[in-house]
């Protein structure tokens, strides 16, 4: 439980950064919002990475560029589960404000749940030598 909890600090520190660069990119230097987002993904999911890998899982050493480029691929995965769930809720409901919320709510609650699962098991599963 522990470990999860910190997953989810990890992951609001995620969700400010990711907001904050893109809210920089796209005011401060005039990328559109679609290219914006893209760089406040990266940028955000490296975050989020460093810290999940030193605080959340506690892995040693500095991490491998195939070890980032792998959480990047499987985040993104967790992202589009995220957009999903969220389209879905909006399908099957109105368009009220109470149900945009819940929407975000439940497709981040979910998209959290499966990029957990994956950090502990495919990302930083503990390797045992061969």
């Amino acid at each position: 439980m522990k470990q999860f909890l910190r997953f989810c600090l990890v992951g609001a520190l995620g969700f400010v950064t990711d907001f904050s660069v893109l809210y920089g990119v796209v005011n401060g230097l005039g990328l559109g919002t679609l290219a914006g987002r893209v760089v406040s993904f990266v940028v955000a999911a490296t975050v989020t990475w460093k810290v999940n890998r030193h605080f959340t899982f506690v892995q040693q050493g500095k991490g491998s560029v195939r070890e980032w480029a792998h959480y990047l691929l499987l985040t993104s995965l967790g992202g589009g589960i995220n957009v999903i769930v969220y389209q879905t809720w909006l399908w099957l409901t109105d368009h009220s404000t109470t149900n945009l919320f819940l929407g975000v709510a439940a497709g981040s609650a979910v998209a959290m749940l499966f990029n957990y699962t994956i950090s502990k098991r495919a990302v930083f599963a503990q390797r045992r030598p061969v």
